[in-house]
């Protein structure tokens, strides 16, 4: 069996959105930002919040956009897994592979979505001969530092002939400083640079909008615990592959969520 695509990460907030670019870039994350729940909390009296992450990769009129390495949410004044959900793994998913859900307990979802990508050749950006990928995307609880991301299939059809259990599950890490949670997700070869572990075959998101629900299974993910002043700052950084020089790019997107 072959294997799935594209790129992503998640999480949801309410707030516009500014985009900082770098001297040089091939992408833009114009459409991308994060939308919250309006609550604030504090670390005795935390508040659940909900959240939509929508990703959106844009690149010059007739290409696609270089394909994803690294995506960094930063979302200040929030704690992660405060309910305690049951937990995930890379290797529960792997047990039950062709499952969307893999082997994962019930109530340890906390995220989900329908990617839009392309397929296409690494020797060139070009639209023309492209393949669509449209998969669908969900997230796992992975306990305090962890989140679980896997992408599944309704048919053959939704992306070029790959099917659920395909590509391997992936992770993403969550660390706590400077009164920000951070999740950051690196995004393996086989949905990127190496598609369906196929040498010079590339995935490049178009957009994806992961929504997740205040509580799971009746138990709350994430909680407000604090913000400065009325606003909850965010940031999205996007790392990327150049499809001319190999080099990295990165760029950051960044606003903010009333309280």
């Amino acid at each position: 069996m072959r294997r799935i695509i594209i790129a992503g990460a998640a999480l949801v907030v309410l707030g516009g959105a500014g985009v900082a670019f770098a001297a040089t870039n091939f992408n833009n994350y114009k459409g991308s930002k994060l939308a919250i729940t309006a609550a604030k909390g504090t670390k005795k009296h935390p508040v659940p919040l909900g959240m939509i992450e929508t990703l959106h990769a844009g690149a010059p009129a007739g290409d696609r956009a270089a394909p994803l390495t690294n995506i960094k949410v930063k979302i200040y004044g929030v704690k992660l897994d405060v309910g305690k959900l049951p937990v995930c793994s890379d290797s529960k998913i792997e047990q039950k592979k062709t499952s969307p859900t893999g082997n994962c307990p019930k109530g340890s979802q906390i995220g989900t979505c329908r990617v839009n990508a392309l397929l296409g050749p690494s020797t060139s950006p070009s639209m023309a001969g492209s393949t669509a990928c449209n998969p669908y995307l969900n997230v796992f609880n992975g306990g305090p530092t962890k989140q679980i991301f896997y992408f599944w299939t309704k048919s053959a059809s939704d992306c070029g002939g790959l099917t659920t259990g395909s590509t391997a599950p992936w992770d993403g890490k969550i660390s706590y400083g400077g009164g920000f949670a951070t999740i950051n997700v690196k995004l393996p070869p086989d949905i990127s640079t190496k598609v369906a572990n196929q040498p010079g075959l590339y995935g490049s998101l178009i957009k994806e909008v992961v929504n997740f629900a205040k509580k799971s299974a009746g138990k709350v993910y994430m909680a407000g615990i604090g913000c400065k002043g009325n606003k909850r700052p965010w940031s999205i950084t996007f790392t990327a592959s150049d499809y001319n020089t190999g080099a990295s790019e990165t760029q950051t997107v960044s606003g903010s969520a009333k309280c």
